[in-house]
C-alpha cells in the first residue's frame, strides 16, 4: 500500500495526507478517525504517513479495504520534546517532513497532524514557504461563542506582531471565513484591554486605526469578557495573547470537571453544575472545528489538538478536503496582495 506515481490519481478528488503517527493515541485513533471522515459529501483519497505495519493493521481493523486509502512508510517520527526546526531537519523520513514535501511536489493536496504544533508549522514554513504576500502565518482557531464562533488568530505562530501584520491576520480569517463559512461580510475584533481606540499597548492603538482605515468590516475593540458573547466574527491578536486566551477557554471545561469532582457542592449546586456541564460539552466541544488552519503558507496545513478523538480527525480530514477545492491559500494570496481585499 505504499504510495507510488500510480496512486496519484487524476480524479478531480482532493487527497489528504494525515500523519497517522502523532497525537497522543497515534494510528489507533488517527486512522479510523481520519476514514470515517470519507463520506459521500468528502470525497477524498487519504494517504496515511507513518509505520506501515501499524497504520495497515488499523485499516484492516476498521474494514476500510474497498476506500481510497494508501500507505508511505516513515521511519522517523518528530516527538513532542524535539526543536521544531532541528527536527524538520534533522529527521527528512518523518510523517510531518514527508507528507510536506509530498504536498509541496503535487503528491497530495493537504497534510493534517496532532503532532507537535510546532513542527508543523516550522515544516510548513521550511517546505511549502510562505504566500508571496505574507509576511508571517497564523494559526486560526475557533472559540465557541453564544452566536456560534469566533475565528481567533493568530493562536501561536507569531509570539509577537507589528500592526501591519495583524492587519494581515484579519484579511486572513476574513478570506476563510467568506470561503469555508459563506460569511459575505464577516466582522473583524482588535482583542484588547478596553472599547476605545486610544486603550492598550502601542501595537494594539496603531493596528486599531489600520484597521479602521482598511476596507474590512471592523467593528472595533473586543475586551476579554465580551469574547464569548460573540462580538465579532474574526478576532485579531498576536500569538502569545492568543494562545493565552484559547488555553484560557479550554480551561474553562477542566474547571467545572474539578469542581464537581472536588466535594464542596451541595446536591442542589451539583444538579446545577452537571447542566451547565452539558451546556459546556455541547458548546465547547474542540473536536467539531476539524483542527487549526495554519493561514499564510503555500498549501493546507491543518493542525489538530494532540488529544484529538476519531470524531476530531474526521472533521479534519473534511475541512481539509474543503479548503483544498476552494482553493483557499489563492484566495488569501489574492486578498493580501490587493489592496481591496475582497477577491476570493
Amino acid at each position: 500500500m505504499a504510495l507510488n506515481d500510480s496512486d496519484v490519481s487524476g480524479n478531480g478528488r482532493p487527497r489528504i495526507a494525515v500523519d497517522a503517527m502523532g497525537g497522543d493515541h497515534g494510528p489507533e485513533v488517527a486512522v479510523p478517525g481520519a476514514l470515517a471522515g470519507l463520506d459521500q459529501d468528502t470525497a477524498c483519497d487519504l494517504v496515511f504517513y507513518g509505520d506501515q505495519a501499524l497504520v495497515e493493521k488499523q485499516i484492516e481493523a476498521a474494514g476500510a479495504g474497498d476506500l481510497p486509502v494508501s500507505v508511505v512508510h516513515c521511519s522517523e517520527n518528530i516527538g513532542m520534546s524535539d526543536s521544531p526546526a532541528t527536527a524538520v531537519r534533522g529527521k527528512p523520513d518523518s510523517p510531518i517532513v514527508r507528507a510536506m514535501n509530498d504536498q509541496r511536489e503535487g503528491s497530495v493536496d493537504a497534510v493534517v497532524s496532532a503532532g507537535s504544533t510546532g513542527a508543523m508549522v516550522a515544516a510548513s514554513l521550511l517546505v511549502l514557504g510562505r504566500l508571496k504576500s505574507a509576511s508571517r502565518p497564523a494559526i486560526a482557531t475557533f472559540v465557541p461563542t453564544v452566536r456560534g464562533e469566533t475565528l481567533l488568530l493568530d493562536a501561536g505562530a507569531v509570539t509577537q506582531g507589528t500592526p501591519e501584520l495583524l492587519l494581515s491576520f484579519a484579511r486572513m480569517g476574513s478570506v476563510y471565513c467568506r470561503s469555508m463559512r459563506d460569511l459575505a461580510e464577516p466582522s473583524v475584533g482588535l482583542l484588547n484591554i478596553g472599547g476605545e481606540s486610544s486603550k492598550g499597548s502601542e501595537l494594539a492603538v496603531a493596528d486599531h486605526e489600520l484597521l479602521r482605515d482598511s476596507e474590512l468590516n471592523f467593528t472595533g475593540n473586543v475586551e476579554g469578557n465580551e469574547v464569548l458573547v460573540g462580538a465579532s466574527d474574526v478576532l485579531v491578536t498576536d500569538g502569545f495573547t492568543g494562545n493565552i486566551t484559547l488555553k484560557l477557554v479550554e480551561g474553562l471545561a477542566q474547571f467545572v470537571k474539578a469542581l464537581a469532582a472536588s466535594g464542596q457542592l451541595s446536591d442542589p449546586e451539583m444538579a446545577g453544575l452537571m447542566g451547565f456541564a452539558g451546556v459546556i460539552k455541547r458548546r465547547f466541544n474542540y473536536e467539531v472545528y476539524g483542527g487549526a488552519p495554519l493561514l499564510g503558507v503555500r498549501g493546507v496545513s491543518i493542525i489538530c489538538h494532540g488529544r484529538s478523538t476519531p470524531l476530531a480527525f474526521s472533521y479534519a480530514v473534511k475541512v481539509a478536503g474543503r479548503q483544498v477545492r476552494v482553493s483557499l491559500p489563492d484566495l488569501i494570496e489574492r486578498a493580501l496582495s490587493d489592496d481591496s481585499g475582497k477577491e476570493g
